[in-house]
């Protein structure tokens, strides 16, 4: 059987490897239209900052290295349609712009998002940029050696505006962002994205909220000011998009499979489309929320490499499933660890619950043992039952034990009840004697009574 996967990022690759593992009689191509395979977008800010000091290092698997399992990769190669009732693609080589037809006996849809460009005058002036793939941070950093940025603007607050402000600040560019929302970080609640809107302050980054782009000006073909649509007028030098990013679905549009009310690929818990033998992972397709039980779309790299390995097994004749998301995540801004699981307050509410909340001061170790570190934890519950229904954490130490703790419990239905005598490991260096997740559930159980 032949098996074809067009895209070769996270849910690509893993579906690839995960079909051969299953069954290696199966014959496995990938195509892919950019030159690198396998690599971890989330780690280019961290690039661009030094942090990471050679950008080959994200690239985690050669097309060589698949060979060896007998996966054939083909780069800058593009499929520009499929025929889902012939079985049949066609793949435009786009070094030599030839264009073959391939059959297919079942196929995996991993095409991924890329940014949201606004149509904006001066949209395409030199030092106007994306970030998301290999090829963007190739032209980073020509623009950065070339330019000598010292004054960037980012559009957007998201995960990779306010990691990127923390890179420019290491390369001592002086950055504004701009975001057109009230507030950033828009799913959290408002108490927690304060604590990180005024950590960016304390760290010279300018933020102009409720505000965005208008205009693009240059000179000499290069950026020098951007226009916003209050009519604000910023020098810049750079200038980052990153509003956000939209699903490529347009191949499977024009192939006739169809989207779900996301708007994203419309996938079953065993992530094949409504046509058989076509499936979808990554960042192309939805999901569900597994609170609410609603579709929702999470383009994040650890939930693609989840469902690419779902897809993989059962393009192989498996028959396993994925159950949805929590929307986990985390990312870092200065020196706040960032993250968030399951429903904020706000959207709980608007899910038709009835939330009750925490929010509290904890540390990461006894409050005796030195370089302690502190953060905020945010715990909302449903008031009927007591149900954990999400958790925000803000702060140094140790923010991701607290979420994936959190997430965990998210996982396992507790209630406050059940997270109040959780047995965690406690030991001065590591944890409070009472770690705070369980001090913030037995406060908030007794808030339900």
């Amino acid at each position: 059987m032949r098996i074809i996967i067009i895209g070769g990022v996270a849910a690509g690759t893993k579906a690839a490897a995960k079909a051969h593992r299953v069954d290696q009689n199966h014959e496995i191509i990938i195509y892919q239209d950019e030159a690198e395979v396998s690599y971890s977008a989330c780690g280019l800010p961290y690039v661009i900052s030094g942090v990471i000091d050679d950008g080959r290092k994200v690239v985690i698997r050669q097309p060589e290295d698949f060979a060896k399992e007998g996966i054939k990769v083909f780069t800058q190669h593009r499929v520009t349609s499929i025929d889902k009732t012939r079985r049949h693609l066609t793949v435009k080589n786009l070094l030599t712009q030839a264009d073959e037809v391939v059959d297919y006996d079942r196929l995996i849809l991993a095409t991924g998002a890329r940014p949201i460009v606004p149509n904006v005058e001066g949209i395409t002036l030199e030092g106007v940029l994306t970030l998301r793939n290999i090829r963007d941070l190739a032209r980073f950093n020509t623009q950065l050696n070339t330019l000598q940025p010292k004054r960037a603007v980012i559009i957007g607050a998201g995960y990779i505006g306010l990691e990127l402000a923390e890179a420019f600040h290491q390369l001592t560019i002086k950055t504004t962002i701009v975001e057109k929302g009230a507030r950033i970080l828009p799913r959290f609640d408002p108490e927690m994205a304060q604590l990180v809107h005024e950590h960016l302050l304390e760290n010279q980054i300018e933020l102009i909220l409720g505000d965005g782009l208008a205009k693009l000006h240059g000179k000499n073909g290069r950026v020098t000011v951007i226009e916003t649509k209050s009519g604000k007028m910023i020098s810049a030098d750079l200038v980052v998009i990153a509003i956000g990013v939209t699903p490529n679905i347009e191949l499977a549009t024009a192939g006739g499979i169809e989207l779900g009310k996301t708007g994203a690929i419309a996938v079953d818990s065993r992530m094949e489309t409504r046509t058989p033998g076509i499936f979808a992972a990554g960042d192309c397709c939805e999901t569900v929320n597994r609170i609410t039980g609603k579709p929702i779309w999470m383009p994040l790299g650890d939930i693609a490499n989840l469902q690419g390995r779902v897809a993989g097994e059962n393009v192989a004749d498996g028959n396993v499933h994925f159950p949805g998301v929590f929307g986990t995540a985390i990312f870092k801004t200065f020196k706040l660890a960032v993250a968030i699981t399951g429903l904020s307050e706000q959207a709980a509410q608007e899910s038709g619950f009835d939330p009750v909340s925490i929010v509290m001061t904890g540390t990461d170790r006894a409050r005796y043992y030195p370089d302690r570190q502190e953060y905020t934890l945010k715990l909302i519950a449903d008031r009927q039952d007591g149900r954990l229904l999400g958790a925000q954490v803000v702060g140094s130490g140790n923010v991701d034990k607290m979420i994936d703790i959190a997430a965990t419990a998210l996982l396992g239905k507790l209630t406050c009840a059940d997270m109040e005598n959780a047995d965690l490991a406690y030991s001065p260096p590591f944890s409070p004697v009472l770690s705070t997740i369980i001090v913030a559930a037995g406060i908030l159980k007794n808030k339900l009574v």
